[in-house]
């Protein structure tokens, strides 16, 4: 469940229903308590459990939420009776709004937008001009004057409509808090939950360095202006592109390239979550060494298609892990038509070997049945073991007679992972 930017102070329950509110709160506050224990727990173990940490204390926030601790653990600072991340009060406390439609905008913008306008392209020195929405999103469909967005953790430039770009940013949001739930443990220390539980006093800020987005209109503007960055490497299938070691960024951050593939083989959000799981990771889990690796490259392109899974429900919440796609439909067939590597094979293979051009696409989907079994197969039994074999692939530790091998630390010889592998995706009766 993606948590809000801001928690409205809860109302006082009405006097019918004050009696057996208190009955249940009787009943969920030990049980929140119980969580917030089981967190502090998971956050000093040797070595720490950083994603159990992070799950029980949204199962802790859910039965008590007005818990001044597990709210400083999870990001929020107290505000106005309720509760709200500091980037959220630093917009309301500049004058904003959060809209439903539009996300953080002005309050003088309401009137506009609620009459259907949008603004002109700024110009210096003159007030702001109001437009017809579809106006003003043709004004803004020329990357000379594309919508600029801001929101907590990414900046995003974009040439599509308004309402698209800020529907985009919401959806990189909540990939953002899935992201973090799930890797804490490859994160680390850098993970700002693991700093908050090392420092009882250390309160939520907003001084986030914003990972950079950009969203074009359609494929041929995204390969012709990519091209400059990415060369051949942005070929005529490319959905989305993001090079840990590219040009164009400042420190450690690089911008992410996406467009709108309406119509496309994959979802567009399929390969949103994709790239951004490769920006998040390699701009946030400290100093990379991956490419330092004998072998052992699968893995990235294995937790960026495991993303892939990413799905948006109905009630605003966000599932991910489950046996969907595109992608994963293929993998199953390409495993059944027997076009898979053996497995202790396709493990040994760097980055040039994974991506030829003969293998590159059965590569991917053996990459994504993988990781997918290893990330939720038996009830997550293999996620930590598997998640701490990616954090020493990242940091370029896997060599060739030295380092932990993924069946070390499974405990399970790579002929019997294959076998279970190969079982997970076999057809099941009534299926």
């Amino acid at each position: 469940v993606v948590l809000p930017e801001v928690v409205p102070p809860r109302p006082a329950p009405p006097a019918a229903e004050s009696s057996w509110r208190k009955e249940i709160e009787a009943v969920r506050k030990p049980i929140g308590a119980t969580f917030l224990e089981l967190a502090r727990k998971a956050a000093a173990g040797d070595p720490p459990h950083m994603a159990r940490a992070a799950v029980a204390l949204r199962e802790a926030v859910a039965r008590i939420p007005d818990d001044a601790e597990v709210r400083r653990l999870l990001g929020y600072v107290p505000h106005e009776g309720g509760w709200a991340r500091p980037f959220a009060v630093d917009r309301l406390k500049e004058g904003n709004v959060l809209h439903p439609t539009y996300g953080w905008v002005p309050e003088d913008w309401v009137p506009h937008l609620e009459l259907g306008e949008l603004p002109a392209p700024a110009v210096r020195g003159r007030p702001t001009t109001w437009l017809p929405a579809a106006q003003a999103d043709r004004m803004r469909s020329t990357w000379r004057t594309p919508w600029q967005i801001n929101t907590e953790h990414f900046e995003i430039r974009a040439d599509v409509p308004l309402a698209e770009a800020i529907k985009f940013g919401r959806r990189l949001e909540a990939f953002h808090d899935l992201f973090f739930t799930l890797m804490a443990d490859v994160i680390g220390d850098e993970l700002p939950l693991a700093k908050r539980f090392k420092t009882p006093d250390l309160a939520p800020d907003a001084n986030y360095r914003p990972h950079a987005v950009i969203f074009y209109a359609d494929r041929d503007e995204y390969r012709e202006r990519l091209r400059p960055v990415a060369g051949d490497r942005v070929g005529a299938l490319s959905l989305g592109y993001y090079d840990p070691k590219g040009p164009g960024g400042k420190g450690n951050r690089r911008p992410a390239y996406f467009f709108r593939d309406a119509g496309g083989e994959l979802p567009v959000e399929a390969t949103l979550y994709h790239e951004v799981s490769h920006q998040l990771l390699f701009e946030s889990a400290g100093r990379n060494a991956y490419l330092a690796n004998t072998g052992d490259y699968w893995v990235f392109e294995g937790l960026g298609t495991y993303f892939e899974t990413t799905t948006p429900t109905a009630d605003g919440a966000i599932e991910v892990g489950g046996l969907v796609g595109p992608r994963l439909e293929e993998a199953a067939n390409s495993l059944d038509a027997h076009k898979f590597l053996p497995l202790a094979d396709f493990l040994r293979q760097d980055q040039a070997a994974f991506n030829r051009d003969e293998r590159i696409h059965v590569n991917y989907q053996q990459a994504m049945a993988l990781a997918v079994f290893l990330m939720q197969a038996d009830r997550g039994a293999y996620r930590e073991p598997f998640l701490d074999y990616v954090r020493d692939a990242y940091q370029g530790r896997m060599k060739r007679g030295s380092g932990r091998s993924l069946e070390d630390r499974l405990g399970i010889p790579v002929s019997e992972i294959e076998r279970r592998l190969k079982a997970s995706y076999a057809p099941q009766p009534g299926r």
